[in-house]
C-alpha cells in the first residue's frame, strides 16, 4: 500500500492559496467599511469644469450606496458648470431608486434642465481595490485613500488613473 505524504508541494500550494483567500477575505470588510464611511456624499473628477471635461464632454461624479452598488453620472458639459453639490446628490439617489440591478439610465430625473446618464453597477473586491465593470477593455478599479480616490481604468498600453474629490453635500 503506498503512503500519501500530505505535506507533499501540492498541498503546501493549497495551503498558500488557502491564505491568499482568507487575506482577500479579511481586507474586503475595511474596504467596504472605508467605502461606507463616504456614503454621504460624492467624488468628483479632478478636471471637471475644465479641459479634461471640455475633452470628453461632460463632468463626471461617482457615488457609493449602500449593499455594494456604484453609480457614475455623466453631465454634459458645458452645462454641468451650472449644476450644484446638492442636486447632484439628489440625481444620483433618484437613480439608484429606479433599478434594482445594473444598468444604464438617461434621463433629466425631474432635476436637471439637460438629460444625464448614470451607469449603476455592482461592485467587489479584487487585490485591496474595488473593482467594477466601466465599459473599457477589462474591470475598472478603485483605490481609495483619505478625502479621495483613484479610478484605475485599463488601456491599450497602460493604465490610465484618475483622481475624484469627495465632496461632502452634509458639509456644504
Amino acid at each position: 500500500m503506498r503512503k500519501i505524504n500530505c505535506c507533499s508541494a501540492g498541498s503546501i500550494r493549497a495551503r498558500q492559496y488557502l491564505a491568499i483567500l482568507l487575506l482577500a477575505a479579511l481586507s474586503a470588510p475595511a474596504l467596504a467599511q472605508s467605502a461606507g464611511e463616504e456614503l454621504s456624499g460624492f467624488y468628483a473628477r479632478r478636471g471637471n469644469d475644465g479641459s479634461p471635461a471640455q475633452t470628453a464632454g461632460n463632468n463626471i461624479y461617482i457615488k457609493f450606496f449602500p449593499d455594494r452598488w456604484l453609480g457614475m453620472l455623466f453631465v454634459p458639459y458645458p452645462y454641468a458648470r451650472s449644476v450644484d453639490a446638492s442636486t447632484i446628490e439628489k440625481v444620483f439617489v433618484a437613480a439608484r431608486k429606479r433599478t434594482d440591478s445594473a444598468a444604464y439610465l438617461r434621463d433629466s430625473f425631474g432635476l436637471l434642465d439637460q438629460a444625464a446618464t448614470v451607469q449603476v453597477e455592482r461592485y467587489g473586491y479584487y487585490q485591496e481595490r474595488i473593482a467594477f465593470e466601466c465599459g473599457a477593455l477589462s474591470a475598472c478599479s478603485i483605490k481609495l485613500a483619505d478625502g479621495y480616490l483613484e479610478l484605475i481604468k485599463p488601456g491599450v498600453i497602460n493604465e490610465h488613473i484618475i483622481r475624484y474629490d469627495h465632496v461632502d453635500v452634509a458639509a456644504q
